[in-house]
């Protein structure tokens, strides 16, 4: 195009004939040379290969004339950027437009880039313009991405300006969701509210049909006297009395059951004391959080289900990843002996509840890192026999199950934490072989040399590192006591950009996590179990870090004070979640629920 060679055409839209005359002043990136090109426009949009080769007047007219496309200059321009170029440059509105355009005239590459930005790209100001223009066009795989991101995140989405701009039926459908992510209902109710303030108008049906999507049942006493606050000026107090009284009918008349996510943290393993405290004992159990109920005042309740076990013992001090919906089961260590550590790998299928063992590592680990990344499994450093820690790197090809010998970290450790993003490995703390803790933070792109990243604020190991918002979060562990030997628990928490290479301190831990496990579950960042090296104290507790209030919670206990754990999402058979009413945990055998 740029020599051009093939140019036979010029387009008019409305009162304008794109490409122009040429002139080196004009904005447009087509104005260069006069004409576009045929072929290339009927390769990009299948508007334009029915207009150059139906058998109309189009496709046989004047070459000399422009052609008159009955679409506007703005359509018209994204269309030939798009041909030549294949991207679209513009703000977030710029894409909306590209896509409703896209569809308009089946330029189908170009939609299939806007729907990648979509569903890879979602944040909490852009979810529910996604999930809007989803419905609409009857979108239906981009609409379940969206939705359960919304629901995943809705806290955040709420304080957006964009949630108030919402239609009725999509604020109706997130409210009475299952899996809308709330700590209590009465959140909902301030959502609803906030939407109302917005746009009911007064209209008392509207008010209604959205009021009786929030599940008053689900309120404890306290948050239901806050009820007339909330709503003030949104709704009168006889139809909000009427409400309420409804919801509070006997439970097995309503449709009404605690929300809780499709995606579920499990608990893998794990150390823990015996009931008589007299002796520890490895767990073999596979655990996962059913649900979370609030009790009266601040105490939170946690509805343990078990979902398996390993296939060959008990097992800490281990190491997990998850491809796709697969858990990998890594290393570790039976018992408490030097030669005990484990080189076995077992592959769990929740969906069928079925293991498979592995190709074995090229050696035992424990007190290790494993991250999937791009299809492979990698095994790094940790404790291996007599080496109280090493530097050594495995990959596990998913594919082939082989494990090979990868370029060695820079420096020996144990009790590091890693994780991956934007197609690299992440490597935090840890302990060196003079037992002395890390600040170190390592890029590791596997064939290429590590790189040594801005370091933390403070010492770690024995801690957890998650990401989440392309950012990475570590907390809990251990570090060296300040001018004395001995350790002391390190409480402080902190978040890494890798744009900007810098680490920012945040609210600390509330409570000490030393070798613990963590998760990111419905846009939260959960720190669950270990113990406090001060106290020798196991924790059973469950704290949950969230971003958007930038405070910490308690979400509630584990089934058991689990030391050495670790922990992951998955998505289990709809079977193993119950009825769908509200149940008495007590009833099931396989139910678990602690405070």
């Amino acid at each position: 195009h740029a020599s051009g060679l093939g140019c036979d055409l010029r387009l008019q839209a409305g009162d304008e004939v794109i490409p122009g005359t040429g002139s080196s002043s004009s904005p447009h990136p087509f104005s260069s040379f006069p004409l576009v090109q045929r072929l290339a426009l009927s390769c990009s949009c299948d508007f334009f290969r029915a207009l150059f080769t139906c058998p109309m007047r189009e496709a046989t007219h004047d070459p000399a004339a422009p052609l008159t496309t009955g679409l506007t200059p703005a359509e018209l321009r994204l269309l030939l950027s798009f041909a030549y170029t294949g991207a679209v440059v513009g703000p977030w509105p710029a894409v909306l437009e590209a896509a409703e355009t896209s569809l308009r005239y089946q330029a189908w590459g170009l939609l299939t880039l806007c729907l990648d930005v979509f569903t890879h790209g979602l944040t909490p100001e852009t979810g529910l313009d996604v999930l809007a223009f989803a419905v609409a066009y009857g979108l239906a795989q981009v609409s379940r991405t969206a939705e359960d991101y919304v629901l995943a995140t809705f806290p955040t989405v709420v304080a957006t300006p964009a949630f108030l701009d919402l239609p009725a039926h999509l604020l109706i459908r997130l409210l009475r969701s299952d899996g809308l992510n709330i700590l209590h209902e009465l959140e909902a109710l301030e959502a609803a509210s906030r939407w109302l303030k917005a746009n009911g108008d007064g209209r008392e049906d509207l008010t209604r049909e959205v009021l009786s999507s929030v599940r008053f049942a689900l309120m404890s006493g306290q948050e239901l006297k806050k009820i007339p606050s909330v709503t003030a000026g949104v709704a009168d107090p006889g139809l909000l009395r009427q409400l309420v009284v409804e919801s509070l009918a006997p439970m097995a008349q309503l449709p009404c059951r605690v929300r809780s996510l499709q995606e579920v943290l499990v608990v893998c393993g794990g150390d823990k004391l015996t009931p008589n405290m007299a002796a520890r004992k490895p767990s073999s159990n596979l655990w996962f959080a059913h649900r979370y109920l609030s009790a009266v005042g601040l105490v939170k309740h946690v509805e343990w289900r078990a979902l398996g076990q390993f296939p060959d013992g008990p097992r800490f001090r281990h190491a997990v990843a998850v491809v796709g919906n697969t858990l990998y089961v890594l290393g570790g260590k039976r018992y408490y002996g030097v030669h005990d550590t484990l080189a076995s790998v077992y592959r769990y299928q929740p969906m069928d509840n079925s293991w498979e063992r592995l190709a074995s590592m090229t050696c035992g680990r424990s007190y290790f890192a494993a991250v999937a990344l791009e299809g492979s499994i990698y095994a790094l450093g940790g404790s291996s026999g007599d080496l109280y820690c090493t530097d050594t790197v495995e990959c596990y090809n998913v594919a082939s199950d082989t494990w090979r010998r990868c370029q060695s970290l820079p420096m020996a450790l144990c009790g590091h934490a890693a994780c991956a993003l934007d197609g690299a490995l992440y490597v935090s703390g840890g302990c060196d072989e003079a037992y002395q803790c890390q600040t170190a933070l390592l890029r590791y792109i596997p064939g290429a040399p590590a790189t040594l990243l801005a370091p933390m604020n403070g010492q770690r190991a024995g801690h957890v590192m998650e990401e989440a918002g392309g950012q990475l979060y570590v907390a809990g562990g251990l570090c060296q006591k300040d001018g004395q030997t001995g350790y002391r628990d390190q409480l402080a928490f902190e978040v890494y950009s890798p744009k900007l290479n810098i680490w920012v301190l945040l609210s600390p831990l509330p409570h000490a996590h030393v070798v613990g496990g963590a998760a990111v579950v419905g846009g939260e960042l959960l720190v669950v179990g270990g113990y406090s090296h001060e106290t020798y104290r196991d924790t059973h507790l469950i704290h949950a870090y969230q971003p958007g209030a930038r405070r910490w919670i308690t979400r509630g206990t584990l089934p058991h004070a689990y030391t050495d754990l670790r922990v992951c999402v998955l998505t289990v058979p709809p079977a193993l979640r119950g009825p769908t009413c509200l149940e008495d945990p007590s009833r099931s055998p396989n139910a678990l629920c602690n405070t």
